[in-house]
């Protein structure tokens, strides 16, 4: 009966130590909903003391020619976040990766006309982006990889 007992008690400890892990982990075990909540959360906390609008953008949906994209922002002097729901339409013909880019880019200049900064998941680090018209290049060219992970 000890045996038993000391197995359920490993097993139990086993299960407890993935919990807490999984806990520390954003994205492990976790709904995309609850990823893009929990990535909003600590963006906002990030965010505390600085200027301008934070938001974490998640594609909802893609095909050839349309798409579905939300935006979760908030202020700095706001206590509540709000989202925005996007529907982009590349045309005939068009290609949607870089509609979907574009309509993000024109979220982003509603509130930044110079420099802003992006926490790039896929490079790991915080980086700052021009949202100025002359830079649209570099900037789409940018979200391009950071979304599809390929540039122009």
């Amino acid at each position: 009966m000890s045996m038993l007992n000391a197995a359920r008690e490993r097993r139990r400890a086993q299960e407890q130590s993935s919990q807490e892990n999984a806990a520390n982990q954003p994205g492990r075990g976790m709904s995309p909903q609850e990823v893009a909540e929990a990535n909003v959360r600590r963006s906002m906390q990030q965010a505390n003391g600085r200027e301008g609008t934070g938001g974490v953008f998640q594609i909802t949906s893609k095909s050839l020619r349309m798409a579905t994209f939300t935006f979760r922002g908030w202020k700095p002097d706001r206590q509540n976040s709000f989202k925005k729901t996007i529907e982009v339409d590349a045309g005939l013909g068009g290609d949607i990766e870089i509609a979907i880019i574009r309509r993000m880019i024109v979220l982003i200049r509603e509130e930044y006309q110079g420099d802003f900064s992006w926490e790039s998941h896929r490079l790991g680090r915080v980086v700052t982006l021009s949202a100025r018209p002359q830079d649209t290049a570099e900037l789409e060219n940018f979200m391009m990889k950071e979304f599809f992970g390929s540039g122009r």
